[in-house]
């Protein structure tokens, strides 16, 4: 009986947990559509829009929705062509009030308002060469799909082991094998794109590329393997941090100038300025890139060998 209680509890538990994961799956789809579909409406205003100035009228610093709680938003009401208009806005430093002019970004088929949003530099530039992925040059709405697409992605596989473990529908469990293997097939193509495109890349920058000499400020290295108990075995990424044109810069370099190079330095780059992007002159290009592809075209054989070939021998009489 004891046996049998405890049984129950661990499937009890089991399926709370996979509920748990399930519902902040949903949620978390549901955040990224929300963030695609208005970055997509932001771009329609910055397309299709037209920039005005107006007065404020009125500021309101109600919270009405949960976006109220994640910033420091504002709720403004302002005339526009006889006409009353009020929309939401977010601030990062300064603030408006009342008789303020402001510029706002006005859609006329649409005949709505939204604020301009600024996108600051960031402090340093990275070279795309740096961590590369070719996702880094998608726009912000395609990330956001992405984004969503992975969501969903995860969340049909989870909530279905859930539904078979409650219902015993084994025909899920095959099309879960069908679609694991459409997703490892569909990463394995887009991997070895982004692999291509890294390739592509770095040989623009190795033959337009003009060197130079810079001063480095510092060096740094990233593990991108791990050390074990039985293996001290690790692989390292290097770059170097230097000033150009008053912005700072994060390019890549080999190990070797990594182990010589001290803060003053100087160091012969190449510059593309076509791209704009930086390389060590030396850099011979991070062939750990097509490990990613080759693991999962690996994969989706694997799985494929096993989804197709062996369901249909197992169908097959005698």
């Amino acid at each position: 009986m004891l046996r049998e209680l405890v049984v129950f509890l661990g499937k009890l538990y089991r399926l709370v947990v996979s509920l748990m994961v399930v519902a902040l799956l949903a949620a978390v789809a549901w955040w990224f559509w929300h963030l695609y579909e208005d970055e997509r409406l932001q771009n329609q205003f910055l397309k299709e829009g037209n920039v005005v100035e107006v007065q404020v009228a009125g500021v309101d610093a109600t919270q009405r929705s949960y976006r109220d709680m994640l910033g420091n938003s504002r709720y403004i009401t302002f005339p526009y062509r006889q006409k009353s208009y009020t929309i939401r806005v977010v601030f990062d430093t300064a603030w408006v009030s009342s008789g303020d002019h402001i510029r706002l970004l006005y859609h006329p088929q649409r005949d709505e308002f939204r604020q301009q949003q600024v996108d600051r530099k960031p402090g340093r530039v990275e070279s795309r060469l740096v961590n590369w992925s070719s996702v880094r040059g998608f726009s912000k709405e395609n990330k956001l799909l992405l984004g969503f697409l992975v969501v969903v992605t995860s969340l049909f596989f989870f909530a279905g082991g859930v539904l078979v473990s409650l219902t015993g529908w084994t025909f899920l469990q095959t099309i879960a094998r069908l679609v694991l293997m459409a997703v490892l097939g569909i990463a394995a193509v887009f991997f070895t794109y982004d692999t291509w495109e890294y390739v592509q890349y770095y040989q623009h920058v190795k033959t337009n590329g003009k060197p130079m000499d810079v001063t480095v400020l510092d060096t740094d290295r990233h593990r991108v393997g791990r050390s074990t108990q039985r293996s001290s075995f690790a692989m390292y990424d290097y770059d170097a941090e230097f000033n150009y044109k008053a912005e700072k810069w994060i390019i890549p370099i080999t190990e070797a100038e990594f182990e010589t190079l001290k803060p003053n330095d100087k160091l012969r780059v190449l510059y593309d300025s076509s791209l704009p992007d930086f390389m060590s002159a030396t850099y011979s290009g991070n062939y750990a890139q097509a490990i990613v592809p080759a693991f999962c075209w690996v994969l989706f054989l694997v799985v494929g060998w096993n989804t197709v070939f062996k369901s249909s021998r197992k169908q097959q009489p005698g």
